[in-house]
């Protein structure tokens, strides 16, 4: 499948050389005017481009006395405005404008902006040239939807011809026309329907209905609480929710979606829930932000900084520079205060393992936990700060007298049965929610051979020729490939097993030797059981071994989303689903607000 891998600007508004990376997820932060709103009216010129190749073939066109073999995309149909759009040199005179946009199998494809009022398109492959558009079409499987603005609906709204429905759909005037169009997508209402309840509790809405003549009126209503009313009396965040499910749905055949700021009017809860919905699409998404719950819930390398001050976006890769990015939408660390003085519920967690938490939470049905909600989510450095969840505990209820929940949830690492044991009656007494996970850390509970052979399969799936050498692999490839990027850990898995057994028992006057014994049979029990032995081995650089593996013989890579979507619940040990259950209890548990609790917090 052929995807957008990058976008080159050059005198684009306010972008005189400037390169994106693209991948399946871009979430693009930045200050305003940082260039976030250039890179996306690029991508919006790019759809109408798409459209017109598919539909005209491509001819010579003359341009500065040199021919060019391409489109000349018409003008009415671009979404934006092309007037201000270029640069002016240093000279003073004004420049072409061009986007070049690269794709996944090496072809390229250019639009070039003429005097604010001509648009030129062409590409450029390995091979054969596109000469005609069923070529392109074939070449380049590619549809681009921009999700429009959004705003409120209107209040009336009389029934439309089809011809100007289809004409303003999807454009800046798509908000006036939303009775409209479902009162044409009847086919597609009732998964529109299911997912608008679905998402928002106690919601029921029906379709759009024509009464009246000369002309004719629509309405369409919802029900809440037994009470009927028509969408234009709802707020103005359930009427911008009810346009992003629009967009989502009627953009299936979509392999790129553009969203620019959907959090405005949504509550922080919406803007996590509509990334959840954005990602589960499995498209392309490349979106504009300024919510900090939607770069919190980012996976660090999806977020790219914007800065017009740079030659290119940088993609995060490390805490420092997600907090770069957090800092560059205005947002400051007394967020979780915020959200602690509503919700009064403290999650402390490893590192960025509240991601895939929440992730196996909304796969196996713990809807509390997955949505987070007011939780207050603190991640600690590893389980030698364990000590920092009972200080925090011991604080909040005797110094500053406040009714705080708190839970925690710590990796295994190596540590033996007795010291985890141990650990947690201790621990227990001052925190009751507290759990150590029974494998080494969370990212060992997507090491489950029929989930990873899924996400591979699905990934080769357009790969014929690498799909036959995958399957050549075994009967159980994906469990084949654990085993031999698992095996040059044994030494030091083992090692560490028998040091942290050593440690524990130190104090305990047990013969050393006697230690080693017990630990070697252990580990040997483990370490032949192909299945044991993926809870002890480190599960984080196991899936980088194992994607590194993956991209060297067959080109791909799989992420943790890919994994989960593919777990059954059989797939995860009783252990885990304990403690999804305890915690999705934890999230549900909500107490009156204490009045005084903000202040306290703030002197804290």
């Amino acid at each position: 499948m052929v995807e957008l891998t990058g976008v080159r600007l050059r005198n684009f508004k306010g972008l005189r050389d400037y390169r994106v990376t693209l991948r399946d997820m871009n979430v693009l932060v930045g200050p305003n005017n940082a260039g976030k709103s250039s890179i996306l009216d690029a991508l919006r010129l790019l759809g109408p481009a798409l459209r017109h190749a598919k539909r005209r073939n491509p001819k010579t066109l003359v341009e500065d006395g040199e021919p060019i073999f391409g489109w000349e995309v018409p003008t009415t149909t671009i979404p934006i405005r092309l007037t201000n759009i270029h640069m002016v040199s240093e000279s003073g005179e004004s420049e072409d404008t061009s986007a070049i946009f690269t794709c996944s199998d090496g072809s390229t494809m250019t639009l070039v902006l003429k005097d604010s009022a001509r648009c030129i398109f062409t590409v450029e492959v390995n091979g054969p040239r596109v000469s005609t558009a069923s070529a392109f079409k074939s070449r380049f499987p590619l549809d681009v939807f921009a999700f429009p603005t959004l705003g409120p609906l209107e209040d009336e709204e009389e029934y439309l011809t089809d011809l100007y429905v289809e004409r303003v759909t999807g454009g800046r005037l798509s908000n006036r026309i939303f009775r409209n169009l479902w009162y044409r997508q009847s086919t597609l209402f009732p998964k529109f329907k299911a997912t608008v309840e679905a998402t928002w509790p106690g919601i029921e809405i029906t379709a759009p209905e024509i009464f009246g003549f000369a002309p004719g009126k629509l309405e369409m209503f919802f029900s809440e609480k037994r009470r009927d009313r028509e969408i234009s009396w709802a707020g103005y965040g359930f009427q911008v929710w009810l346009q992003l499910l629009t967009h989502l749905i009627t953009s299936e055949r979509a392999t790129t979606l553009i969203v620019d700021e959907p959090e405005i009017y949504l509550h922080p809860d919406l803007q996590r829930r509509l990334f959840e919905l954005l990602r589960a699409t499995g498209k392309q998404v490349v979106l504009a932000t300024h919510s900090s719950e939607i770069v919190n819930d980012a996976e660090r390398d999806e977020v790219v900084l914007i800065n017009r001050r740079r030659r290119s976006a940088k993609r995060i890769t490390e805490i420092a520079g997600l907090q770069e990015a957090l800092f560059s939408i205005g947002s400051a660390q007394n967020i979780h205060l915020t959200k602690l003085s509503r919700g009064r519920r403290v999650l402390f967690l490893e590192g960025q393992d509240f991601r895939l938490l929440r992730r196996l939470a909304a796969r196996f049905g713990y809807d509390a936990l997955a949505d987070g909600g007011d939780l207050t989510i603190v991640p600690v450095g590893g389980f030698a700060q364990k000590q920092r969840i009972e200080d925090a505990a011991w604080t909040f209820k005797q110094v500053l007298k406040a009714e705080i929940s708190i839970a925690g949830l710590l990796d295994r690492d190596y540590r033996c049965d007795e010291e985890i044991e141990e650990i947690l009656i201790g621990m227990r007494e001052g925190v009751p929610r507290f759990h150590i996970l029974g494998a080494k850390e969370i990212e060992n509970y997507l090491l489950v051979p029929h989930a990873l052979g899924k996400a591979i399969e699905a990934r080769l799936r357009d790969r014929p020729e690498q799909m036959d050498r995958y399957n050549s692999l075994g009967p159980d490839p994906s469990l084949q490939i654990l085993k031999e990027v698992t095996e040059k850990m044994r030494v030091d898995v083992q090692s560490q097993l028998v040091a942290h057994r050593i440690r524990y028992y130190a104090k305990s006057g047990k013969d050393a030797a006697t230690v080693v014994g017990e630990t070697m049979a252990v580990f040997d029990a483990h370490w032949e059981d192909p299945i044991a032995r993926l809870r002890i081995i480190p599960g984080k650089a196991t899936l980088s071994s194992l994607n590194g593996r993956l991209e060297m013989d067959f080109g791909i890579s799989i992420t943790g989303a890919q994994i989960i979507s593919h777990l059954r619940s059989t797939d995860i040990a009783t252990e885990l689903h304990d403690i999804l259950a305890d915690l999705n209890n934890f999230a549900l548990t909500h107490e009156a607000p204490n009045s005084t609790l903000a202040t306290e917090i703030e002197i804290l």
